[in-house]
């Protein structure tokens, strides 16, 4: 995609360099004339007229190599932008990393606007655009990309949406001499050469003894309050193993498939199981650990919780009788086990729901007005809030009658409504709402009660049992009917698999359709499998679960639990369980515990199931060229000329000030380059070794002398899981060079470099790598980013 992008738009550069070589002849002649004497007094100033004190703040007031330079001035307040006049109509800029936005804003200054596609903290690898960005692409005059592959998983799709010319996107990379990815895995021993990892010394788990899957399935009765536990290594059932005090409203596995929560509603009670099978670091290589399950002690009770969410990091309980929504992070979970404190808030009494979105922000209903007067007329919610942690309201949407069905992919969530489905996003501190609207000729009564989405996926699945199942695009404002329901067949049940990949439909006379959750395609189908007649209601209706490679399937009627092959449905086992099983979780190892591939991998945004394993490309999801090259200020020096030569040839009378801004903003870039120069000198070479989180700091080693020896995470995609057998090398490697410090990112989770550095000793230090802090922050500008990161360097190696 990017290739063919930037052919486009070199093929347009020609008339664009002709009409910027006629601006600065014009130009020239104006200097001329403004160093004539005899200019009348009256003749309007000329932009090079301006006062030549153009130099940063930041630059000015550089400090020597022992002090750390601020950067705390606005880098776009420099006089030569303060005098020109801003036009009527400024150009319309998109940028799809912050980091281009802070350059583009420098060299437009207020003759541009810009507006960011990822905001500060943002992970630019997992970045999913909204209907916003659609829009601002759709209108931009000029869209700077990293290009070198960075945008390639979405910026296809977003061009196509906002129906944009790809003329008019700028691929800064392409002209920096990119350097290719290294082969650097945190593998390597002193002559570079790869260690042989013996997986027996790294692992206590006999990947033949136990099987492809190693896990437990919890079976929750539609009946009672009975859950039971099936041994996927031995196929043992321990019938009713729990007691959770009601029947089981929804059993759903967390992100990392270690723990389950059940939410009980009758018994005024939720629960937390710990599956007891997940990987634990020893000394310099980690383990299988396989424990018994069992209900940890934290206290969920509170009345009526009926609605459970699980996120990627996040998930939520919301207590209907009492609008109290508790908020569980798994990682915290993990740290604390049973003396963990979930997080909660109030949002009013309701029969509510509440979904995580990215930023550790919620979408969460919102209380019927008239609720107090009549509860039970009004319990449905009629509108969503966008919340923080602590339950402060950021933003309302409304127009959501009889609320009911929800679901997230990160950046949106959406909600089922009378009439259409609402949908809310949160970018870049900013919000908005969509109301998607049923198609024409939909029956006056149409409503949508349950909602599908993931991580990676743009639009969302809504199912209405009298109306069918519908695929919902927010983005577009559109939805379509994607399953009908009739009188004789109708879908009941979905699923969206292990990975994102695949959408699992369970129809009314128990056929199960396998469709890509992606295109719609289907995949399979599987036909007279469930015990007839199907129960079709909600206590008793077939469930699904899913784990790497294998689909679980609930036959309430006969008493079983069915295991089918991810592929082609085929049966490959089955399992007798006592009672109404219905409600199902899977918790276990959700990745090859050697370390292989997934076949599900594709999807690089499955970050809860995925194991990045050893690929043979090195996993370098971005393509060979290494598109980070904002660590070298060099290399960035020719990014902001062609930003100014671009911005020039949009905007001939800006044309002098865009090449001033950028002149002086290369003197900047040039006192940075020698102000790390000097700063990384009390370094001792033995001592620059970098372990990173991913591969992201190539171009600051090799420009300044450093050598990256692990990467946590063998993947450019850093929601992706790494092996055991990978982390284990990361800790040898560690060990051996006795690497003083463990070099994690703002954008990525720092449980995997605290967890290397609880083995090794190493200090764990954040630094700045695919995205700028906050404005106004050391790190919230491209010059305070690297500052930032070099002074955290420093210290942690001297």
């Amino acid at each position: 995609m990017q290739t063919t992008l930037s052919r486009k738009l070199h093929l347009g550069r020609s008339a664009q360099i002709l009409a910027l070589g006629l601006v600065l002849l014009a130009v020239t002649f104006l200097v001329a004339c403004t160093d004539d004497e005899t200019t009348p007094a009256t003749q309007a100033p000329q932009p090079t007229a301006m006062p030549q004190a153009t130099a940063m703040p930041q630059a000015t007031a550089m400090p020597q190599a022992t002090a750390m330079p601020q950067a705390t001035a606005d880098p776009t307040a420099t006089p030569a932008m303060d005098a020109m006049t801003p036009p009527s109509s400024p150009l319309q800029l998109v940028a799809t990393s912050n980091i281009v936005a802070d350059w583009a804003e420098v060299i437009g200054g207020n003759r541009v606007e810009v507006f960011n596609m990822v905001p500060p903290g943002s992970d630019p690898h997992s970045f999913m655009p909204g209907a916003r960005d659609v829009a601002q692409v759709a209108d931009a005059d000029l869209v700077f990309t990293v290009g070198l592959g960075l945008e390639t998983e979405w910026l296809e799709d977003l061009v196509r949406n906002a129906s944009a010319d790809e003329s008019k996107l700028i691929a800064l990379g392409d002209g920096v001499d990119p350097l290719e990815f290294s082969e650097i895995h945190g593998d390597h021993d002193d002559d570079g050469d790869h260690m042989d990892a013996d997986h027996d010394d790294h692992m206590d788990a006999d990947h033949d003894d136990h099987g492809d899957l190693i896990g437990r399935l919890l079976i929750g009765d539609g009946e009672e309050g009975k859950i039971s536990v099936i041994d996927l290594e031995t196929g043992d059932v321990d019938q009713d193993h729990f007691d959770v005090g009601s029947r089981a409203g929804r059993i759903y596995s967390t992100a990392s498939g270690r723990y389950a929560i059940a939410v009980s509603s009758d018994a005024n009670l939720a629960h937390i199981f710990d599956g007891g099978i997940y990987m634990e670091a020893h000394g310099d290589h980690f383990d299988l650990v396989e424990g018994d399950i069992r209900s940890l002690d934290i206290d969920l009770s509170g009345d009526d919780p009926s609605h459970l969410y699980v996120g990627d990091e996040w998930a939520t309980i919301f207590y209907d009788g009492s609008g109290k929504v508790v908020l569980i992070n798994e990682h915290e979970l993990e740290e604390h086990g049973d003396d963990y404190v979930p997080d909660s808030f109030n949002a009013g009494a309701q029969h509510g729901a509440a979904a995580p979105l990215e930023g550790d922000l919620f979408a969460v209903s919102t209380q019927h007005p008239d609720y107090a007067s009549d509860p039970e007329m009004y319990r449905r919610p009629v509108g969503v809030d966008i919340r923080d942690v602590e339950g402060n309201v950021l933003y309302s949407a409304t127009g959501c009658d009889q609320l009911h069905g929800d679901a997230s992919n990160g950046h949106m969530a959406a909600f089922g409504c009378a009439g259409g489905v609402l949908a809310v996003e949160a970018h870049d501190g900013e919000y908005d709402h969509v109301f998607v609207p049923a198609p024409d000729g939909s029956p006056d009564d149409f409503r949508l009660t349950s909602v599908w989405g993931y991580h990676g996926l743009h639009h969302f699945f809504a199912l209405g049992s009298e109306v069918g199942m519908y695929i919902v695009e927010p983005e577009d404002g559109e939805m379509e009917q994607f399953i009908p329901a009739t009188d004789d067949l109708r879908p009941i049940q979905a699923h969206i698999g292990h990975g994102g990949e695949t959408l699992l439909v369970v129809m009314s006379d128990g056929e199960l359709r396998m469709y890509d959750a992606h295109d719609g395609d289907l995949l399979a189908s599987k036909s007279d499998f469930l015990t007839t007649p199907v129960e079709t209601g909600f206590w008793a209706r077939p469930h699904l679960a899913t784990a790497p490679d294998a689909i679980f399937i609930t036959d309430s009627v006969g008493g079983e639990v069915l295991q089918l092959d991810a592929h082609d449905l085929e049966e490959v086992g089955h399992w007798d369980v006592d009672g109404t099983p219905t409600k199902i979780a899977f918790v276990g190892i959700v990745g090859d515990p050697e370390g292989g591939h997934d076949d599900h991998a594709d999807d690089d945004h499955a970050d809860e199931h995925m194991d990045a394993g050893h690929d043979d490309d090195h996993g370098h999801d971005h393509g060979p060229l290494d598109p980070h090259f904002w660590f070298d200020p060099n290399r960035v020096k020719i990014a902001v000329n062609e930003i100014a030569t671009q911005l020039s040839a949009m905007d001939p009378e800006g044309a002098a000030l865009y090449f001033q801004n950028a002149a002086d903003y290369s003197q900047e870039l040039d006192e940075l380059h020698t102000w790390i120069q000097e700063q990384v000198k009390v370094i001792p070479q033995e001592r620059r070794l970098l372990v990173t989180s991913h591969d992201t700091f190539a171009y600051f080693a090799d420009v300044y002398g450093f050598e990256v020896i692990g990467l946590l995470i063998p993947s450019l995609a850093p929601d992706v899981e790494p092996s055991a057998e990978h982390l284990a090398e990361v800790v040898e490697v560690v060990r051996e060079h006795n690497a003083p410090a463990v070099f994690s990112e703002t954008t990525v989770s720092g449980r995997l470099p605290e967890a290397v550095a609880r083995e090794t000793g190493a200090v764990v230090v954040q630094l700045f790598a695919d995205s700028l802090g906050e404005k106004g922050s050391p790190g919230g500008t491209y010059l305070g980013m690297v500052r930032t990161n070099v002074e955290l360097i420093v210290e942690a190696l001297r």
